[in-house]
């Protein structure tokens, strides 16, 4: 499996930690997303992340390509079944991302072209969902990996990454939290980037462009 990424995306991110996690073998490859053509025929929305399994079949958001991965390792129980209250709280993060992926991608705009009541929109909106995951934290702040955690450890990371809001003053529970849950190894290994690394298999000709692509 080929899971197509992009260097700093959240979503593509959680998806490729998930892969992490659960030891499953997947080739994470980055790719410029505006020019990957080929990528219309797997996916139509040519979004981040696209998971290809074998010749032309492939899946996609991310959501599906997490709840697939478990499904080869359900005994991980990294998705318990039928447990809606995680699936919310995954959610919810998910949402987070994107809410901050379209605040950076507003703020890149040029001072001419930036809405600034998109920007507090987003702002409001990252503030409630950051509240609100807060307010959950006796079940997210544990050490034991689960999906609804993962996707908080990266959304955080990511607002943290972008420079996106100074949230911690509001939710203390999180970021005592995320101190130590960000040395997870999946999350070591799957932090986003800018510029390029040496070596390994995460070159990127436009560092900066993917994170927008799909939630």
């Amino acid at each position: 499996m080929i899971l197509l990424n992009g260097p700093n995306t959240p979503f593509g991110r959680l998806a490729w930690a998930t892969a992490l996690q659960l030891a499953t073998e997947v080739e994470n490859r980055v790719i410029d997303v505006y020019s990957a053509g080929f990528l219309d025929a797997l996916n139509p929305l040519r979004q981040i992340p696209t998971l290809v399994l074998d010749g032309d079949r492939a899946l996609f958001d991310s959501r599906v390509i997490c709840a697939y991965l478990h499904s080869l390792r359900p005994e991980a129980a990294l998705i318990p079944p039928s447990d809606w209250a995680v699936e919310t709280r995954w959610s919810l993060a998910v949402g987070l991302m994107e809410a901050s992926v379209a605040r950076t991608m507003e703020m890149r705009r040029q001072p001419p072209e930036r809405s600034m009541a998109s920007v507090a929109k987003h702002d409001q909106r990252i503030a409630r969902a950051i509240a609100g995951l807060e307010a959950q934290a006796d079940e997210i702040c544990s050490r034991k990996a689960r999906i609804d955690r993962l996707a908080t450890a990266v959304v955080l990371e990511y607002i943290d990454f972008r420079a996106v809001s100074d949230w911690r003053a509001a939710a203390p529970r999180l970021a005592r939290w995320l101190e130590i849950e960000t040395t997870r190894p999946s999350l070591v290994s799957s932090r986003p980037y800018d510029l390029q690394p040496t070596g390994g298999d995460r070159s990127i000709l436009h560092p900066q462009i993917a994170e927008g692509a799909r939630p």
